[in-house]
């Protein structure tokens, strides 16, 4: 753990605050996604999130939103009662939601994990309000300089063409009015909620919608001075003399899908970005159990240093359901690849509990701890074995056919995934290790090097970790 001296720029009183992990340190772990997890339960589980290999967590968003009663984990309903994506839509950026817990419960939330060395992410969306105007905080309104300087002036009609930077930056996205996140009015009111959130103990952001807000050099909205919300919010420049605290040190990513006109490279060089092309690849090569190094070798990025990877993600579960048919065994298959690779930041998304393949099984409500794959022998094994090869160069190679696919770091270390359910893989494969009995750590399968050569049988459906 690193403690930040105290230093004073500007307005802003940065505090004593110790983070948990750096930028670096959470580049080069893994991430555990709480989906919908309450500040509570993810404090009451930080013990087995550290045992499991993940060196960081991300919370959904803790922003103030609409308040209905608690609900079973739904999709898209359109009842009163409080379902995921309402704190997607903010009411005001305060810390604290009746979804979640309070400020207080998330600062001792922050507390425990920064003792324990896990870094905390915080989900933030500047980007959109929710729809229900009459339910947006008087203070917002008001700090903002009225309800029509909250907004951009294209914030009228929804995006019509997602080539059109203007229209993808400015308009409303699936009916959320748009912020103008140019205003310096807002600028300052969101610099203090991201600050407090620093001064609470955070290590980093992941921003929902990047790619809505502008660039610097996109078209600007004539009710915008200019596009600089970037610069402010990765702590390059100030809001009316106050800077974003610590900025030297988190680990801030964007949520930027790829499609249309997105910029995906231009964010990427700013920093850490989503590579959701190569999400889509993974998948469908899980599904099919067909995992071609040709086909996973690259990144479908043109910033590949800078991203962050996942097999699903709470859109691709949750929205359009795209990934939720995948089984457990698929999900681990595509975790292996994207955690045991030398590029990329991996995502573990963790699902709601109840049956495999299956979206909103009914067991979760918000709040609640989802299912257990997290803590799988399988996932653990990757997760350290991500830990341990840092610095070392990656090789991947298929066996006999496209089922099996190796991930080999320099000679210290290999990751072997079998998606053939109807075979076992005789292997033999240059490994420069110590000549004895290995026992992989996932499965507690055994193996032998002998001459530089590592053999033995990799059972069908099962991952293999030897280092």
């Amino acid at each position: 753990m690193k403690k930040i001296t105290p230093l004073v720029l500007g307005l802003g009183l940065i505090c004593n605050t110790v983070f948990a992990q750096t930028r670096q340190e959470i580049k080069d772990g893994a991430i555990l996604h709480c989906w919908c997890w309450s500040f509570k339960t993810i404090e009451a589980n930080l013990e087995d999130i550290k045992a499991a290999g993940f060196t960081s967590l991300q919370t959904s968003p803790v922003n103030t939103c609409v308040v209905g009663d608690y609900g079973e984990l739904n999709f898209m309903s359109d009842d009163t009662t409080g379902k995921w994506y309402y704190h997607y839509q903010p009411t005001d950026w305060k810390i604290g939601n009746y979804q979640l817990g309070t400020s207080e419960e998330f600062k001792s939330m922050c507390k425990k994990a920064d003792e324990l060395g896990i870094g905390v992410i915080v989900d933030v969306l500047p980007n959109h309000t929710t729809p229900r105007l009459k339910d947006i905080s008087p203070d917002l309104i008001d700090a903002v300089g009225g309800m029509d300087k909250l907004f951009h002036k294209n914030n009228d009609h929804g995006i019509r063409d997602y080539n059109n930077r203007l229209e993808c930056t400015t308009a409303q996205m699936g009916g959320l009015p748009d912020v103008n996140t140019e205003n310096p009015l807002f600028q300052a009111y969101y610099m203090r909620y991201v600050n407090e959130l620093v001064d609470s103990g955070v290590d980093g952001f992941r921003y929902d919608t990047a790619k809505h807000i502008g660039l610097p050099d996109d078209p600007k909205d004539a009710y915008s001075p200019k596009n600089n919300f970037w610069p402010i919010f990765t702590g390059k420049e100030d809001i009316n003399g106050e800077m974003l605290h610590n900025a030297e040190n988190l680990f801030i990513y964007g949520e930027v899908l790829q499609g249309g006109n997105s910029r995906e490279g231009d964010y990427g060089r700013m920093f850490p970005v989503t590579a959701s092309s190569y999400g889509e690849v993974l998948r469908m090569s899980v599904r099919l159990g067909r995992l071609g190094c040709k086909g996973l070798s690259g990144w479908k990025h043109p910033t590949p240093d800078n991203i962050v990877t996942w097999v699903e993600s709470h859109d691709t579960y949750a929205n359009r359901g795209e990934s939720s048919k995948l089984t457990n065994f698929q999900l681990r298959m595509g975790w292996a690849v994207v955690a045991s690779r030398d590029k990329g930041t991996p995502l573990f998304f963790n699902r709601p509990q109840g049956p495999e393949a299956t979206q909103f099984p009914g067991k979760s409500k918000i709040g609640d701890i989802g299912n257990d794959q997290f803590k799988h022998p399988e996932v653990v094994a990757v997760n350290n074995f991500r830990k341990a090869m840092i610095g070392q160069e990656e090789e991947l190679f298929n066996g006999e056919n496209t089922s099996v696919l190796f991930i080999k770091r320099g000679n210290k270390g290999i990751v072997m995934i079998n998606a053939n359910p109807n075979g076992s893989e005789k292997i033999s494969i240059p490994m420069e290790l110590e000549d004895g009995d290995y026992l992989d750590k996932a499965n507690g399968i055994k193996f032998k090097v002998k001459n530089g050569v590592l053999t033995g049988r990799l059972p069908h459906d099962k991952i293999c970790v030897i280092y």
